[in-house]
């Protein structure tokens, strides 16, 4: 009896012995814990895969010395051989820096750096920073998923909470906190904590939005001295403005070289080749927005002072001024009117665009349309006697009635208001596209047409200074925040907005029908 227990012992233990010795083959590097089915379970890009492999000072074997020129800035064996304590990676957006890069390293991080003056009691964090809690959310679901789907991590498993996750590791017993938090000023965020991972996840938005004050070294600079050693900082973002920001001045300085941190240039299908595998995607983002295309799939920023979001010499150009400030309506002609609302503080105002569709040359291609802004009309407040709705609709639907107007476009703020006093009328206010993501839209359709030299403006100085007032910031993640500063006078980018939601009508305008001179079409018809 007892020869048979101590048997079933020694296999225990031998089982033990052999399950740890497993475990320690399996996260010896960050790529090979990525790739195991005990723990993260991915396939990894070429370039994911030789990124995680240079961060310790692996020689990659997934990439040649091309791709390496490419993304590093050197030859495989020009990078470093040891592991580096801060890795610093620009890339283009959906191709994994979050999913791939943060979150794993993170949880490797949690499962593998020593922790041997760790206090008793004491939990150490692997940290993740992002610009705001919807950012750094996403990035825990991501941890969360690598966790619950992982036998060894679901095991270790102690304890979670609406920004955090518990893990106790087998071979110490030590319990870490996989954690996540939003960028705040003097580096909150990142103090009073033993790391053993750092990681700020799209850096380059980290900035107080109160002051407009960037606190990514100050981030930075609030989590470096609390990293264990054989942990790391990790930063990670799709670019924003050349030059400015911790990830540009790292990049400008290591690219390359690598001497004071590994730092990575990676476009989106470098990282992620199965991304749009049609090219649809590409093309559409390249021929409406190609800036936001350079950033977003190249990795490139911009270039410094872009913000501005429409381009001075093509609103330059589009400017006649020999032109009258309003053109006469013409029987038949296709007329968008949008209008932006206001009647206490700002402006309201209409503008009405002729879509002119010039005639395609014999054998050619189809004539693309030129937009014509028609006519603009403001009505100021003064101070102390904000405007009447009733009498700015009674003034503006008279011009509409005169081009043959029936429908004004025009964005949710005053809309029911002012949808009441146009029904007098028998014009129709229609919702233009909305939000961050309608303005956009709407605003880069503009830019688009600006570019092209296809929308023609008379000379209009208060116009004029309001589209060039126009700034368009990148958000973390993609896509771009359209904002027109409050000026003295009381405008708010009203003109511009009227315009653009009058180009919007006017793109979808056809021909007239029922003795209408002005109807809504398909939104497929081309621009």
């Amino acid at each position: 009896m007892m020869a048979r227990l101590a048997a079933e012992r020694l296999a225990i233990l031998r089982r033990q012995r052999e399950r740890v010795e497993a475990t320690k083959a399996e996260t010896v590097s960050l790529r090979r814990f990525a790739e195991s089915p005990r723990f993260c379970n991915l396939t990894l890009s070429p370039l994911i895969a030789a990124i995680m492999d240079a961060a310790e000072g692996i020689r990659p074997d997934t990439i040649g010395d091309d791709e390496c020129a490419r993304c590093f800035g050197c030859t495989l064996a020009e990078l470093p051989c040891k592991r580096s304590y801060t890795i610093a990676v620009r890339a283009g957006g959906r191709g994994g820096k979050t999913s791939r890069l943060v979150a794993v390293q993170s949880i490797y991080a949690a499962w593998t750096v020593a922790l041997p003056t760790i206090a008793k009691g004491e939990e150490a964090v692997s940290l993740i920073i992002a610009p705001d809690l919807k950012q750094s959310g996403h990035a825990l679901q991501f941890v969360r998923g690598y966790i619950d789907n992982s036998p060894e991590l679901s095991a270790a498993k102690v304890g979670e909470s609406a920004d955090c996750v518990h893990i106790r590791r087998p071979h110490d017993g030590a319990v870490v906190v996989i954690m996540v938090r939003a960028a705040s000023r003097g580096g909150r965020g990142g103090r009073a904590f033993t790391l053993v991972s750092a990681a700020l996840d799209e850096a380059c938005f980290f900035r107080d939005e109160s002051s407009g004050i960037v606190n990514d070294a100050e981030m930075y600079r609030a989590v470096v001295p609390r990293i264990v050693p054989g942990g790391w900082c990790w930063l990670a973002s799709t670019p924003w403005v050349a030059g400015t920001g911790l990830l540009e001045d790292m990049i400008g300085k290591n690219w390359g070289t690598h001497e004071n941190c590994l730092c990575v240039v990676a476009p989106t299908r470098s990282l992620n080749p199965t991304w749009d595998p049609d090219g649809s995607i590409e093309a559409n983002m390249r021929a409406t927005d190609p800036d936001n295309a350079d950033r977003e799939i190249d990795a490139v920023p911009m270039v410094a002072g872009s913000a501005q979001f429409f381009d001075g010499s093509a609103l330059k150009s589009a400017i006649d001024v020999d032109r009258s400030a309003s053109l006469s309506p013409v029987p038949g002609a296709m007329y968008g009117s949008g209008g932006d609302f206001a009647f206490k503080r700002n402006s309201s105002a209409q503008a009405i665009v002729w879509r002119e569709q010039r005639p395609t040359v014999r054998d050619g291609p189809p004539s693309l349309p030129h937009f014509h802004l028609v006519t603009l009309d403001e009505q100021r407040p003064e101070k102390g006697m904000p405007l009447r709705p009733s009498a700015v609709v009674d003034s503006f639907a008279a011009v509409l009635t005169e081009y043959g107007v029936g429908e004004v476009g025009a964005d949710s703020h005053e809309r029911a208001e002012v949808s009441s006093e146009f029904d007098r009328h028998n014009v129709t206010v229609v919702a233009i596209p909305e939000g961050v993501t309608g303005k956009a839209e709407t605003y880069t359709l503009v830019r688009t047409l600006f570019r092209e030299g296809r929308l023609h403006l008379p000379e209009n100085p208060r116009l004029n200074r309001q589209l060039q007032d126009v700034v368009g910031k990148p958000m973390p993640g993609g896509g771009l925040s359209i904002s027109s500063p409050h000026k003295a006078d009381g405008s708010h980018g009203d003109l511009v907005s009227a315009l653009v939601a009058a180009v919007w009508m006017a793109v979808r305008a056809t021909p007239p029908r029922r003795n209408r001179l002005y109807m809504i079409g398909k939104p497929e018809i081309s621009w």
